[in-house]
């Protein structure tokens, strides 16, 4: 299971049977330290969560560290942006797939889910970097 995974089932959780502790902080504070956990991910940590399921969280990871060196905040000359560089071209599909502005093509996260979809649709072709698979 993803670390992703794991921390939304640990808020599930925490919500439906509040201990003692949760009633005293409040169910916006515990959601708040959740969301603190899930924000600490490390670009490999979503790797896992949206590549382990089609056996290439390897590839995935030569990919993000070829095209961005595991930056989500790198933008190339190309108009190439974040983890797994993807291309302005891309905005309106990033936006449907992912349920967010463009502006969170910067979060690993949402990232590396918009490129498992690209993935999904085109394999590793729409990267440069596919060379290094």
């Amino acid at each position: 299971m993803s670390v992703a995974a794991d921390l939304e089932d640990l808020l599930v959780q925490l919500i439906s049977t509040p201990s003692r502790r949760v009633r005293r902080l409040g169910r916006s504070a515990v959601f708040g330290f959740a969301l603190l956990a899930v924000s600490a991910c490390t670009p490999q940590q979503w790797i896992v969560t949206h590549f382990d399921s089609a056996g290439q969280v390897d590839s995935a990871n030569r990919i993000a560290t070829c095209e961005s060196n595991m930056n989500p905040t790198a933008v190339s000359p190309t108009n190439d942006h974040g983890l797994f560089q993807i291309n302005a071209i891309h905005r309106a599909d990033f936006e449907r797939v992912t349920g967010q502005p463009w502006s969170s093509v910067y979060d690993a996260n949402y990232n590396s889910q918009f490129a498992r979809w690209l993935f999904d649709h085109q394999g590793w072709g729409p990267w440069v970097c596919k060379k290094v698979l």
